[in-house]
């Protein structure tokens, strides 16, 4: 059976693209916009890769179109000067009627168009070079970002029938990419490079700022569904300035170098939720590297797998107050304590490796093996070695391929039409035989059946939203088609081997996966799957909306970045079933929160049962009316961590419920879980 997928088909964008004036858009033989890439370079734009006029106006101009295009806005290798922010704007349109969404009133609604600047991979990176003469970016009391990439509210003004034009509105900015491009700020005392408060498969990766004399690298950075990854900062007074729009904010294999203050500040009131690093180096060059001093409050912060080096006499977390701050097989040298006044490290000149800290504020409580307690956790020791921070940095990140590899090849060459009417189930079969690195533009890809990638085969888009493949349905009204149901007649097959590592990455699925393979890497891939058989490995953005995620019998190490759960009608929401080895950095959960009579969602986000090896490093969300359900139940499992776990606002229902055959040990809602352990050996086996 054979079944049409609905999403931009190369006919209908080669029609849209003839309509345009615009020379570069009409032009036909363009390689690069044929893939779906609007090049920066080409007429009408024609900004300058060398670096000697400004290019402003040209990005921008580019940046817009390639947005209300639904293309990439790329840039090839060389350095563009600007002089003033690149706005990259999620924007709004008039409803023919209000709607109530979220206690507020919307007379406009957004446009969601996903903005994707991405840069070349042949030789350099392309830079983004802010001017020497650029006004608005000297007052470090007023900073200012060099690009930004924002969703503009939906929210009517009061008294109006219209939003606030020019406001932010985080927790709605979908599917904006921010990919191998470089920024250079230097120089300039009130810059930041980008600002990037992005939701739901939004990512920022594989960059490089250049903040020398400048105030910070990042202004928040996406998390949920997405994540930062490849970030790295050199210079600045800060390296990320976080503020409460931040969306669970989940920075991977980072590095932050040279700050004069501080790695990590925390700014506008604090975190409404905590900030996550995991496998990142901070060398700053002060004694500080989180600065947990400057707002009223904090959510907290947590450190897991990461290199941290300080100048001699220095704190890891500089704290005024007791706060949430958690480390996890952390390496540092320099500090003396972990948090201000916190337990002293013997040997501060030397590495210590932390193997467990935990600390938490007057809110917080630890459930430790079955007994509630309070206070700070210290297990550390001396480091035998200098840690091997590029070991580190590849167990949890590796570059993925690029289109312009020179061992990549297109599905288009093989045949697939991408029109959504052609079954392109052949073409595919070809192009896996004949390569490991297959690129697919953008299109709409009829495929039938069963399709099997070899065991290192890479299959990848430009941007889930772009790029669909399998037995479609049609899409939602912001624009991107949802996973299919069960029923759909197209599966996506891996090979059942531990040691495979083939790949899926910025594609959307209408079908299921059958994940099978131990070592492979899905990166912001939207689709209904199942590991299954020796299925692991590492899987980035997530995101099961409306649907449950059950992972069942997995025993090959698996790691999950960003996971987002949320508006499930049945319970649980997800579950960790029967498995070993499992490690999620940040789970971002939302239940009870659908504004309609029996919704049916208030369902408890997470269960782990008949589990072992299972640690999860944040869990907080949007949590309501869960009666006496939990937001994490935790069932005859050993072996397990969860640290930082919150709901927004308390409530009747238990934060974590532990069963134990007949035993039942709950942490309440009203008290932040910062740490949850089960190490004592009793399980599954021995109930």
């Amino acid at each position: 059976m054979k079944v049409t997928l609905f999403l931009l088909s190369l006919a209908a964008f080669a029609a849209h693209a003839l309509a345009a004036e615009s020379p570069a858009d009409a032009d036909s033989k363009d390689p690069l916009l044929q893939l779906g890439c609007l090049d920066v370079t080409r007429l009408p734009y024609a900004a300058d890769p060398t670096g000697r006029s400004d290019s402003t106006e040209a990005i921008q101009h580019a940046v817009n179109d390639a947005r209300d295009r639904g293309l990439v806005c790329f840039f090839p290798e060389g350095t563009y000067l600007i002089s003033d922010t690149i706005s990259c704007e999620q924007q709004v349109s008039k409803l023919d009627r209000p709607r109530h969404v979220d206690g507020g009133t919307q007379h406009y609604w957004p446009v969601h168009r996903p903005i994707v600047l991405m840069g070349s991979t042949k030789g350099k990176r392309p830079v983004l070079k802010l001017a020497g003469n650029a006004k608005g970016f000297d007052d470090p009391a007023r900073p200012n970002s060099a690009v930004w990439i924002w969703a503009q509210t939906w929210f009517d003004a009061p008294g109006k029938e219209e939003p606030v034009w020019g406001k932010e509105q985080a927790n709605i900015s979908f599917n904006h990419f921010f990919r191998g491009i470089d920024i250079d700020i230097r120089g300039h005392a009130g810059a930041m490079g980008i600002r990037h408060s992005g939701s739901q498969g939004s990512t920022m990766q594989d960059v490089t700022v250049y903040a020398d004399g400048a105030y910070a690298g990042l202004n928040c950075c996406p998390g949920q569904g997405g994540g930062t990854h490849n970030v790295e900062v050199i210079g600045g007074q800060y390296a990320v300035v976080i503020e409460p729009d931040s969306r669970f904010p989940l920075l991977n294999a980072c590095e932050f170098r040279g700050q004069t203050k501080a790695a990590i500040r925390y700014a506008k009131g604090g975190s409404q939720v905590p900030t996550l690093l995991v496998g990142c180096r901070l060398e700053p060059a002060g004694d500080t590297a989180v600065d947990l001093t400057t707002e009223r409050g904090y959510a907290g912060i947590s450190m897991v797998e990461c290199v941290i080096a300080l100048r001699a006499g220095g704190t890891v977390v500089k704290t005024k107050k007791p706060e949430n701050v958690f480390l996890e097989n952390t390496f540092v040298r320099g500090a003396d304590c972990i948090c201000s006044n916190g337990s002293k490290i013997r040997a501060p000149e030397r590495w210590t490796r932390v193997d467990r800290y935990s600390a938490h504020t007057a809110q917080g409580t630890n459930l430790l093996n079955g007994t509630l307690s309070a206070g700070e956790i210290v297990e550390w020791t001396a480091a035998e070695t200098e840690p091997d921070y590029p070991a580190i940095c590849s167990r949890h990140y590796s570059q993925g391929p690029s289109f312009e590899d020179a061992d990549a090849v297109n599905v288009r060459d093989f045949g697939a039409k991408g029109d959504g009417a052609t079954d392109d189930t052949a073409a595919f079969a070809k192009a896996i035989a004949a390569h490991d690195k297959v690129f697919v533009p953008h299109g709409d890809y009829v495929l039938s059946g069963t399709l099997r990638l070899r065991p290192n085969t890479h299959l990848f888009g430009l941007n889930r939203t772009f790029t669909s493949l399998g037995a479609g349905r049609k899409r939602s009204p912001g624009g991107e088609p949802g996973p299919s149901p069960e029923t759909d007649s197209f599966t996506l097959e891996t090979v059942d081997d531990a040691q495979a590592a083939p790949g899926l990455s910025f594609l959307t699925v209408q079908g299921r996966v059958q994940w099978r393979s131990g070592r492979g890497t899905w990166m912001l891939t939207r689709a209904a799957f199942q590991i299954s058989g020796n299925g692991g490995g590492r899987f980035y953005g997530v995101m099961s909306m409306g649907r449950p995620l059950i992972l069942s019998g997995i025993r090959q190490p698996t790691a999950l970045y960003a996971l987002n759960v949320e508006r499930v009608t049945v319970n649980p929401q997800s579950e960790i079933k029967n498995c070993q080895g499992i490690r999620v950095y940040y789970f971002k959960v939302e239940a009870g929160t659908i504004q309609r009579p029996n919704a049916g969602d208030g369902n408890t986000p997470g269960r782990i049962s008949d589990s072992q090896d299972i640690r999860v490093y944040c869990m907080y969300g949007n949590v309501r009316q869960l009666g006496d359900r939990p937001m994490l139940d935790v069932v005859d499992s050993k072996e397990i961590l969860v640290s930082q776990l919150k709901a927004f606002s308390p409530g009747d229902f238990p934060h974590l419920v532990e069963i134990r055959g007949q035993e039942t040990f709950v942490v309440p809602s009203s008290t932040t879980c910062a740490l949850f352990l089960r190490e004592d050996g009793r399980g599954t086996d021995e109930k």
